[in-house]
């Protein structure tokens, strides 16, 4: 064999565990994001899921995916406007951990983060129902409306909310209290258990943002 031959050779042997390195080293660094991820409480679906948002709107009646969710980290929750407890309670918790990165994280670009009720009680939580609720909690914040896809979308997000009827003819839901984390490329990423802390969903935020500035 000519020399050359050699070369190319020897050159094919070198680039194969370098090729190697190059698709193992990114799973490294995946799974120690993800290990730190569910330390703090996240469950992380195998592959992102794309999410089909048509028919849904914001709170201005904007179609969702296109004006509201690209480009950032959106942190949603399912709950109703005239829910007790749960809802308002964990908009803010994600509006304090908005609050904190403001303080604590350099270079923090605020159209990163997103917080979002997606309401399942679209009879009565119609869009302008919606604006004054969530931006209570922050101006940044955007009301999710669909008037007949919040179920489906619900359970493909891991998501199950139940109607329950009152005496005198009212209702109210028990719902799952999931935060669900939706990625800047608008797809499901996962979502964070119970309990709901801001400090927790800052350092969630943190890590999810230092993985995207790296890729």
């Amino acid at each position: 064999m000519k020399p050359f031959g050699y070369v190319i050779l020897i050159a094919l042997f070198s680039l194969g565990p370098l090729l190697f390195l190059f698709n193992f080293i990114p799973n490294l660094n995946n799974d120690g994001r993800n290990e730190k991820l569910e330390d703090l409480g996240v469950v992380i679906v195998e592959t992102p899921k794309t999410i089909d948002f048509s028919g849904f709107v914001d709170h201005l009646r904007h179609p969702l995916e296109e004006y509201s969710l690209k480009g950032k980290w959106t942190f949603a929750y399912f709950g109703f406007t005239r829910c007790p407890d749960f809802c308002p309670t964990t908009l803010s918790v994600i509006a304090k951990a908005e609050r904190l990165l403001i303080e604590n994280m350099d270079s923090f670009d605020p159209d990163s983060f997103q917080g979002a009720l997606f309401t399942i009680d679209p009879s009565r939580d119609l869009p302008e129902h919606l604006g004054p609720y969530v931006t209570t909690f922050s101006d940044r914040f955007i009301g999710v409306w669909s008037e007949k896809g919040v179920s489906a979308l619900a359970a493909k997000l891991d998501i199950v909310f139940e109607q329950v009827l009152m005496e005198g003819g009212g209702y109210m839901f028990d719902h799952t209290s999931n935060v669900v984390i939706i990625s800047p490329e608008a797809k499901y990423f996962g979502y964070i258990r119970r309990p709901h802390r801001p400090e927790k969903i800052e350092k969630i935020f943190t890590i999810l943002q230092q993985e995207s500035m790296l890729n």
